[in-house]
């Protein structure tokens, strides 16, 4: 799994998508190698709570779907570990929620199955659009993974650079330079 951030929402009205773009981490593509983006498309509802979220200076008047999910799971005394970006049957990415439940005092006691508490999952793992799962990182502050496979065949290279501005005209320069001396035959 390879962990993201949300780089940017592009926000659309009308029939177009908006789209979330999801950037892997500094130091995620190991040596040299250029970071990663991933894009999703997504509605206008789901790209503003995803926005919402991760404006935590503006609270929203009322709790929307997504602050009533993060309430319960917290009352319930669990929290969202992780958000997986998982799969993806084009155009389609799944997602799934992680919830760490921490000590199931439930289980203590439980005989005849060979189940100890330690054995017990305190992870769940719920099924959601990636864009609900988006929204709820963005809420809670919880990690965003992709999977390794869906970032190599949906993602792309991200065009923000970590680098220097001064490594980066430099860069550009080379290519300048690279451009102006290609010909027709080099095609």
């Amino acid at each position: 799994m390879i962990r993201v951030d949300i780089e940017s929402i592009v926000m659309a009205a009308g029939p177009v998508p908006s789209v979330v773009v999801l950037r892997e981490r500094k130091g995620g593509a190991g040596s040299g190698a250029p970071l990663r983006a991933l894009s999703i498309q997504t509605g206008a509802y789901e790209a503003a709570a995803i926005g919402g979220g991760m404006d935590s200076d503006k609270a929203a008047p009322r709790p929307i779907a997504h602050d009533v999910m993060l309430r319960t799971v917290q009352e319930l005394g669990a929290k969202i570990e992780r958000v997986e970006i998982n799969r993806w049957e084009a155009p389609v990415f799944y997602a799934d929620v992680v919830l760490d439940r921490g000590g199931d005092s439930s289980a203590e006691g439980c005989e005849g199955d060979g189940d100890t508490v330690e054995s017990r999952a305190r992870e769940i793992k719920i099924d959601a659009r990636p864009s609900d799962a988006l929204a709820l990182a963005a809420r809670s502050n919880a990690p965003i993974y992709v999977e390794d496979e869906v970032m190599n065949r949906a993602g792309s290279i991200s065009l923000q650079s970590d680098t220097d501005p001064d490594s980066a005209k430099e860069e550009l320069e080379r290519f300048d330079e690279f451009v102006q001396g290609l010909s027709p035959d080099d095609f």
